[in-house]
Order: C-alpha cells, then structure tokens, then sequence
C-alpha cells in the first residue's frame, strides 16, 4: 500500500471560489431587502388628497293615459290624412286631391301606391294640390299631406 493509501489523504478543492459565492449571495439578498423595503416606503413630500366633486343626476318618468273614443265603422273612408291604408278595407277605391303640404314634411306631400306584396305601383312628392287614383287591393301610403277627398 502506498502512503496515500494509508493516511486517508485525498486531494481537497480550493475554498476560496465558496467564500466568493456565499458573500455575492448575501450581498444580493442585502440589496433586494433594501429596494423592496424603499419601494414599499411612500415618499415624505406627499401633497394631501384633493376631494372629489361628484354630480348625481335623478330622472323620473311619467305615464300619461289618454283615452280616445273609437268612431263607429261605418266602412271604407272617403277621406284620409297621413298613415297607411288598404283601398277597399280602410279607404274607398277611386280619385283623391289633397290641398297640398300640411308643413310637417320638410320634402313635401308624399304619396305611394303599392300592391298587396308591398311592391311600389307609383309614388311621387307634390307641395300644391295634387291628386292620386288608387284601386281596390292595392295600398297607399301617405306623409306629410293634407287631408286628401275622394272625388270620383
């Protein structure tokens, strides 16, 4: 057996690369303690809080009732104002004359005709009298008018 053998002696590693370690590792946990504890901290020259202004608004609704007596039927009508209405059920096939614009339309007195799908027959705008002939079946849709007078 050699010396070596027999005393144990093993080859040791250096200490110094430990030292170095443990002291970067204290110096680092040090420094965050410091950055965290200042981050935390608030700063001496705070100004005071300034009040908030706040404004509440309320609104409050209102039901009105009105009650409005329906005319007995008496049939199709031989005159009508604005609205939309079916020739034969609501208002008499024939011609029509309107004095013209009653103002609530800023591009005058409008008129159309449409079939019973919906499809326009004629339409136009008049702001003077003016007259409209409309046949059983078909509809005919007024805005801004006068009343408009069958006269045949």
């Amino acid at each position: 057996m050699t010396t070596e053998e027999t005393t144990g002696s093993r080859h040791r590693w250096p200490l110094w690369p430990w030292l170095v370690l443990t002291v970067a590792g204290v110096v680092v946990t040090a420094v965050a303690a410091i950055v965290g504890t200042l981050a935390r901290s608030e700063p001496e020259n705070t100004a005071p809080a300034t009040p908030t202004r706040v404004t509440v608004t309320q609104f409050e609704t209102a039901t009105v009732t009105k009650t409005v007596t329906a005319s007995p039927a008496t049939g199709p009508l031989s005159e009508f104002r604005d609205g939309l209405f079916e020739v034969g059920v609501d208002v008499q096939p024939g011609t029509y004359r309107t004095d013209g614009p009653d103002g609530s339309n800023a591009g005058g007195c409008y008129w159309s005709r449409t079939d019973a799908t919906g499809n326009v027959i004629d339409n136009g705008v008049v702001n003077q009298p003016g007259t409209v002939s409309i046949a059983k079946g078909e509809r005919v849709d007024t805005a801004g008018c006068l009343t408009w007078r069958r006269t045949a």
